[in-house]
């Protein structure tokens, strides 16, 4: 994997993997790689996977950053083996191919060639019933080889289910009952089993419907006790009308665990009247059997748990890398202006939403969206709410249109309870003058040049909520020095450890000190009075920044 190595002034390295397709740089906690370096700003520098390639952009920093020696302009390609230098820190970009596992070569020492006509394959390796049944356990040796029997008949097996398979074919060869029945308990209801298998001798269809004795399994399972009755019609223990019923003879169950308080299942088996009761020494073989199988199906499903957790990391990793993808790549250039924008997410994947979509006759569309709820589903609400707006600038509909027309397809293809708030803007770069439609959402601030600081007001439901909702449309001028800050409620409404919130007049502070800052400055000014006010506070919402200066 391509990997970034980290040199310090110390020249203490250390190696981060490019595991993301957008890994942001810089001085802030909020940063997917931290540098304590004092001449790095606080969002730095990013490095961004495109198709095969990794490319570096300057996220605006103030002391710049430099790639093998030149300042990095624009975004740039990078080679294994070159250098990035923030401040005092040197970053070696990394993509060389390690070694594949396969190509390693096993040498065996003194050993003779296989006779093919002796090879056993463990797929398909059965344990014929006499093997197994030959002896009386006479000797320890006799035990031990059961267990190997065993042990080696179920390595083919993989999954859970394959292997409880397995045991119950190990069950008809090893005592001679008609029926087998495995049970589990069920993780979705406890205190309830679960039947896994259930089959007859013979025969690979399962059973249908099972119907055991309720006092079997309470011996079982509740008291940890195997059972075996030969006479099952006659046992005062187990007369049951199942029992009966199902002219039952003879009964064998033993429990399923690693250890005596971890009872995880039984094995059943049971034959009717007309065959051969079960003997002490069958209830040794089935115990023996389901000693060494406990392990073995434990094991299963340890192991279909660790594969559906590795399964639903990897549909998390790439619906993170979906949605980075929806983000700019960078922020556009337009003489006269600087764009910024920046979001955290307070999961892996949030419901924030930022853009910027230059028209064909050169006005900007600046949007910034902010999903109800948090995860998966704001995520993929925010995918739609990405597409429909992309859609309508193609269709060349003018804001007001785009506004309507995304609140109406919203309204129609999302639950109730789920709402979008956004605020849309269309910047004309030839004048500073600026329309938008706030649908809900907080109101941005405009830094004035004279020091004052303004908001633009609300209009207007959220999307989603009403399809025939309307939207008014407002109009105000950016002056050569003055500054746009849209942001989400993750900011106003970012808490400390104390419970107190971010608020409205301490983001205004922010903007009204630091008036002369570009807009990259200005975004790390915010984001670094954000983190000195939460500290180590956890994140309670995404937190989305657009910052839009006329220079």
């Amino acid at each position: 994997m391509p990997q970034l190595i980290f040199k310090n002034a110390d020249q203490i390295a250390e190696i981060v993997p490019l595991s993301r397709l957008r890994t942001t740089i810089g001085r802030s906690a909020r940063s997917d790689v931290c540098i304590p370096d004092a001449f790095a700003s606080r969002l730095h520098a990013e490095v961004r996977k495109e198709g095969d390639g990794y490319w570096l952009q300057d996220l605006g920093s103030a002391n710049g950053t430099r790639y093998n020696g030149s300042a990095v302009k624009s975004s740039i390609p990078l080679t294994s083996g070159g250098e990035i230098q923030i401040g005092e820190t040197t970053i070696v970009f990394d993509d060389e191919k390690p070694a594949s596992l396969s190509s390693a070569t096993l040498i065996a020492d003194g050993t003779e060639a296989l006779d093919p006509s002796k090879t056993i394959s463990f797929q398909h390796r059965r344990i014929p019933t006499t093997e197994l049944l030959q002896g009386q356990f006479s000797s320890r040796t006799e035990l031990l080889g059961l267990i190997s029997k065993v042990g080696v008949a179920l390595l083919s097996a993989s999954g859970l289910d394959e292997t409880l398979n397995q045991v119950a074919s190990l069950v008809f060869e090893a005592v001679p009952a008609e029926r087998c029945v495995i049970m589990l308990r069920d993780e979705d209801n406890p205190g309830a089993m679960s039947i896994r298998v259930a089959r007859i001798r013979g025969k690979e269809e399962i059973i249908e419907e099972v119907r055991v004795s309720r006092t079997v399994m309470d011996e079982v399972l509740k008291n940890g006790k195997s059972v075996l009755t030969a006479d099952a019609q006659h046992d005062p223990r187990f007369a049951s009308q199942t029992i009966a019923l199902s002219g039952i003879r003879s009964v064998l169950a033993v429990p399923l665990s690693v250890d005596e308080r971890n009872i995880f299942g039984l094995i059943y088996a049971d034959s009717p009247t007309y065959e051969a009761t079960f003997s002490e020494e069958h209830l040794n073989i089935l115990t023996t059997l389901a000693s060494v199988a406990s392990i073995r199906v434990e094991n299963a499903t340890l192991l279909e748990e660790r594969l559906e957790r590795e399964r639903m990391e990897r549909e998390l990793e790439l619906a993170t890398e979906i949605q980075q993808r929806f983000q700019p790549s960078g922020p556009p250039e337009l003489p006269g202006y600087e764009f910024q924008g920046i979001s955290f997410s307070c999961y892996e994947i949030g419901g924030d939403y930022y853009d910027f979509i230059e028209r064909d006759d050169g006005r900007m569309l600046i949007a910034l969206g902010d999903v109800s709820g948090k995860g998966t589903a704001a995520a993929l609400l925010m995918s739609s709410l990405h597409a429909a707006i992309h859609a309508q600038v193609s269709a060349k509909s003018s804001l007001l249109e785009t506004v309507t027309s995304v609140n109406r397809y919203l309204a129609e293809n999302t639950p109730a309870n789920r709402f979008v708030t956004l605020f849309a803007a269309e910047l004309d770069p030839s004048n500073g003058s600026l329309k938008y439609i706030n649908a809900g959402h907080n109101p941005p601030l405009i830094g004035r040049v004279g020091g004052a600081i303004e908001q633009l007001s609300s209009g207007g439901f959220p999307l989603g909520i009403m399809p025939t909702a309307e939207f008014e449309m407002g109009e105000m001028l950016l002056q050569p020095g003055e500054s746009l800050v849209i942001y989400s409620d993750g900011v106003s409404e970012a808490n400390n450890l104390n419970g107190d919130e971010f608020g409205l007049e301490r983001l205004s502070t922010v903007i009204k000190n630091n008036l002369q800052a570009s807009a990259a400055g200005l975004r790390d000014k915010v984001e670094s009075s954000l983190s000195a006010f939460t500290q180590t506070a956890p994140a309670n919402d995404d937190i989305t920044l657009v910052i839009v200066k006329r220079v």
